[in-house]
This record gives structure tokens, sequence and C-alpha cells, in this order.
């Protein structure tokens, strides 16, 4: 009978409208806590591979500035020696300049001795100017070696605080340190935005009643016309194999 047919049909399609509705639900959710995973493994892996970016370059920098302190050190012992080596070798050149000084003082005045012109105003200038040319060469020289001691002393103390600077940046507090905490920061941040997207999205997946109505009716609809489908071919099956048959 059309009738039963078309009930059975539709009673059939909306269980079966109501289990593919669960079943999709099931897939829909498994595909979303799949995903869910995966992203949060991600952000886990990209954090593991930042960290370890970080300390490698760390070990790097502390590394070529040991190298640079090392360097610094060494160039520092070189200009105090040879430093020390210069005053040596000024004191003993300011010690004979005097000296030289001196004799031709002494030799000028044993001649205006012996000459008889002792006290000749010419030669008392002549000495006096060899005198202060001495002493004022020996000035220059002092204050030579201070500036080039000032000027050696400031180049190595910007050094050491370049060094220090960038050794305190890989420190808590530091501004490379203060880097990698914001990038992390950032990182984690979107990390659980996503996952609050995936939560989201998992809630958008359960079907609500009026999906499940829809889908029973939807599936009743349907098996009520497969049933119909059923029916008149069966019944053109029986006209043919009967012509005296009646489809009631």
């Amino acid at each position: 009978m059309l009738w039963l047919a078309m009930l059975g049909g539709a009673a059939v399609g909306a269980v079966l409208g109501g289990i593919s509705t669960r079943e999709r639900e099931k897939q829909d959710k498994a595909v979303i806590r799949h995903q869910k995973e995966q992203a949060w493994q991600s952000y886990l892996y990209g954090k593991e591979h930042g960290d370890t970016q970080y300390g490698i370059n760390k070990r790097e920098a502390h590394y070529q500035l040991g190298e640079q302190t090392k360097a610094l050190n060494q160039n520092m012992d070189l200009f105090a020696d040879q430093y020390n080596t210069s005053l040596l070798a000024q004191a003993y050149a300011t010690q004979d300049a005097r000296i030289q000084t001196a004799g031709a003082t002494g030799m000028s005045l044993a001649a205006e001795g012996a000459s008889g012109t002792r006290g000749n105003e010419a030669n008392e200038a002549i000495r006096a100017y060899a005198t202060q040319g001495l002493e004022r060469n020996i000035d220059i020289q002092n204050q030579q070696n201070a500036h080039t001691l000032k000027g050696t002393m400031q180049d190595a103390n910007r050094t050491v605080t370049a060094i220090n600077h960038e050794r305190a940046s890989w420190a808590p507090g530091g501004y490379r340190h203060e880097l990698k905490e914001s990038q992390d920061n950032y990182n984690l941040n979107m990390a659980e935005l996503g996952q609050q997207d995936f939560d989201k999205r998992f809630e958008w997946a359960t079907p609500t009643k009026l999906d499940y109505v829809t889908s029973i009716f939807g599936g009743a609809s349907s098996g009520m016309n497969i049933g119909y489908g059923m029916w008149d071919m069966g019944r053109n099956l029986n006209s043919k194999s009967s012509p005296w048959q009646t489809p009631f």
C-alpha cells in the first residue's frame, strides 16, 4: 500500500536524518579537536625553536664579548708597555737635552770670562732663550703624553661600556631579553586566541534542536519520496507481469 510505503520511508528517513546529523557532529568536532591540538603543538614547537635560537645567539654573543674583552686587555697591555717605553726614552732625551743646554751655557759663560765680556746682555738673552726653549719643549711633550693617555683611556672606557651594555642586554631587564619576552608573550597571546577560536568553532559544531528537527523532517521527506518511488516501481513491475492487476 502506498501510504504504508511512504510512512515507512518517512520513518526510516527521519531516523537516518537524526543519525546523520549526530555523525556529522562527531566528525566535525573530531576535525576541530585535531586542528586545535595541531595548532597548540605548532606553538609549542615554535616556542622551543625560539628559545633554542635565543640560547645559541646568547652564547655566541657572550663568546664574542669575551674575545673583545681579551683583545682590549691585550691592546691596553701593549699600549702601557709602549707608553712607558716612550716615557723612558723621553726622560733620557730630556736629561741629555738638559746636560747639553747646561754645557752650552757653561761654555758660553767661560768664553765670556776668557774674553772679559762677562755680563753681556746679548749672550744672556741667548742662554735664557735656550733654557726656556728646552722647558717649553719638555712641557709640550708632557701635554702630548697626557693627551695620548687620556684619549686612549677614553676609547678603552667606551669599549668597556659597549661590552657591558651588550652583555647586560641578554640578562633580565636588558633590551634583548625584553624583546624576547615581548615576542614570547605575543606568540602566546596569538596561540591562546587561536585556541579560543577553535573552542568557539567546537561550540558551533554542536547541532541545535532546530538542526535536528530540520534534518529529521528532511530525512522524512526524502524517505517518503523513496517509499513512493519504491511503491511506484513495484506497481510498474506488477502491472507488467500481470496486466489485469490494479494498483489498489
